[in-house]
């Protein structure tokens, strides 16, 4: 009886190896298949590259882009919503000058909260902490809560939102993952300012 058992037991034990195995290759097999329009990386989202200036994101998206903005010359900085293929985007704009004086507004970041939006490796939108870390251990990260303004006066870490900033190696680019209660929530790309 007791040999009996401990058969009984052994199989149940490869059996259950054996449905993890499959849920793990399956998962695996989900986040390779990545549609590459939709893959962010460092570089931007797609097709939507930073560097890119607001007549060639114009002209890529096939739409005017409406800059939170555009009526004050003074503004150095700007942000926009469009639609990129089948996902909305927030894209952030610096203004600079070329060597003829005139004014343009460059793309130095591009965000999206769709769940068609992945990294070559699959991870996002709900994807959480360990797994990116996982995914860009070789990389240099940047880590901790975002801080929300209390008052007039004072900012505060947030108890739900966090931030995970993955650079480049010549760190001057990065990735960006916002998490909302332990999960992602939206991800993208910016330029790194200096300090």
């Amino acid at each position: 009886m007791r040999s009996l058992f401990i058969i009984l037991l052994s199989a149940l034990t490869i059996v259950s190896c054996n449905q993890k195995d499959k849920q793990s290759s399956s998962k695996q097999k989900d986040k390779k298949n990545v549609n590459s329009s939709y893959v962010v990386s460092k570089d931007g989202i797609g097709e939507v590259k930073i560097g890119m200036t607001q007549a060639e994101l114009e002209k890529l998206l096939n739409q005017k882009l409406a800059m939170k903005y555009a009526g004050d010359p003074e503004a150095w900085a700007d942000t926009s919503t469009a639609k990129y293929k089948d996902i909305d985007v927030t894209l952030y704009f610096e203004r600079y000058t070329n060597e003829d004086e005139t004014h343009n507004m460059q793309l130095t970041g591009v965000k999206t909260s769709s769940s068609l939006c992945t990294t070559a490796s699959g991870l996002g939108i709900g994807d959480d902490k360990p797994a990116i870390i996982a995914a860009y251990d070789d990389n240099p990260i940047d880590m901790g809560p975002e801080y929300e303004q209390v008052n007039d006066t004072t900012w505060a870490p947030s108890k739900i939102k966090y931030n995970i900033n993955i650079k480049d190696d010549k760190w001057d680019r990065q990735l960006i993952f916002q998490l909302i209660d332990k999960k992602v929530a939206s991800l993208g790309a910016s330029i790194i300012m200096g300090e």
